[in-house]
């Protein structure tokens, strides 16, 4: 897969697709700490065909991320949609249960979008 984050209109996209890369797990970790620097009013739509193969030690900056980077996610991103084949009701709650900006899991591309545009279209501007 290859690992990417884009900005365009707003909406941040953290991707992976196929064909693999060596280094996609060292490209998504960077891409996690990109996103924390991103200014308020973003929208994050993270997709990923497959699963991301991370060791150990990126595991555990991945946690760290997530610790360390909450708050400023929390004040800076508006809403967050993750598209992935596997995505339920559990995963949902899972990851509402680490952010408090609104957030969708979806298998349906389209639904994210739209999901995204919405809470970026009521936004209030500072």
């Amino acid at each position: 897969m290859s690992v990417s984050l884009t900005l365009e209109r707003s909406v941040a996209t953290l991707s992976g697709f196929a064909p693999a890369r060596e280094d996609d797990a060292e490209r998504y970790v960077a891409a996690l700490h990109a996103v924390t620097a991103l200014e308020e009013g973003f929208a994050l739509l993270v997709e990923f065909a497959v699963p991301i193969l991370l060791s150990p030690e990126q595991k555990k900056a991945q946690n760290l991320w997530y610790k360390s980077s909450r708050e400023r996610l929390n004040r800076a991103c508006v809403a967050c949609a993750i598209v992935r084949p596997t995505a339920d009701e559990e995963m949902q709650r899972t990851f509402q249960g680490l952010f408090a900006f609104p957030l969708l899991a979806t298998r349906d591309r389209a639904e994210a979008q739209a999901f995204l545009a919405q809470h970026l279209a009521g936004r209030v501007p500072a």
